[in-house]
């Protein structure tokens, strides 16, 4: 029986998932799952992601904003996992690494790295370096916003009402001289020196965010870990 840990909000929802595993050839598992049953919206399964990372993950629709999960039952849902009907979809993640004066932190991303204005009322002051090579001018605003492909819906779509296929996407927000939004190879590696902060390092929903202060420097850049989503036979993708 494959081993599989179900994540989600609701518990009365979540008990009876759980109780329904083994009539479809599944038993629950809290440790080493085979894979995780995602129960909610697009932003549960990064949340999953966190605490199960690398293991594959299916999203079943438990919100009406869910745009990426599916509204069937976990029974058709593990039925077509078992018969392999489906494709994984391998996302690779962005690192973001911050450099300030007394330590150095990570983050990491399934769907964006977002640098932002820590006081909604002063605008930040930055640079950026693409793969070492000065890019602009100093930019005054909002922040940045930098997307994997999976993410582009997201944040990034709302900046530029664009979304993309492949590469890492790099968008400005709100920033006092408009400057289009930019497209980057996946090798490519993304600086960002505060001229003045103070503001945040966030990564996706996550609430474990990093202060920023005036001559930080967060690096950002494709990494080879990788989130699984599995994309059901397309009869209900």
């Amino acid at each position: 029986m494959i081993k599989i840990h179900v994540v989600g909000r609701n518990p009365e929802k979540i008990q009876n998932l759980k109780d329904r595993l083994e009539r479809c050839g599944g038993v629950y598992s809290e440790e080493d799952p085979e894979l995780i049953i995602v129960y909610g919206g697009d932003g549960m399964f990064l949340i999953a992601e966190r605490v199960f990372p690398g293991v594959p993950k299916i999203l079943l629709k438990g919100s009406k904003i869910s745009n990426k999960g599916y509204d069937i039952d976990i029974e058709e849902a593990i039925k077509l996992y078992i018969e392999k009907k489906y494709f994984v979809e391998e996302i690779k993640k962005l690192k973001a690494v911050h450099v300030g004066y007394f330590e150095t932190r990570e983050l990491l991303a399934v769907n964006d790295i977002v640098i932002r204005n820590s006081l909604p009322t002063e605008a930040i002051r930055f640079k950026i370096k693409i793969n070492g090579e000065d890019f602009g001018e100093n930019f005054v605003g909002d922040g940045v916003v930098v997307s994997t492909s999976y993410g582009s819906g997201g944040y990034f779509s709302s900046i530029t009402n664009e979304t993309f296929k492949s590469g890492i996407g790099l968008a400005f927000n709100n920033i006092t001289k408009s400057k289009k939004h930019i497209i980057l190879k996946e090798g490519d590696r993304i600086e960002v020196e505060i001229t003045r902060g103070p503001a945040v390092l966030v990564s996706d929903n996550n609430r474990d965010f990093i202060s920023i202060e005036h001559k930080d420097k967060i690096f950002i850049e494709q990494t080879e870990e990788i989130a699984k989503r599995i994309v059901l036979s397309k009869k209900f993708s």
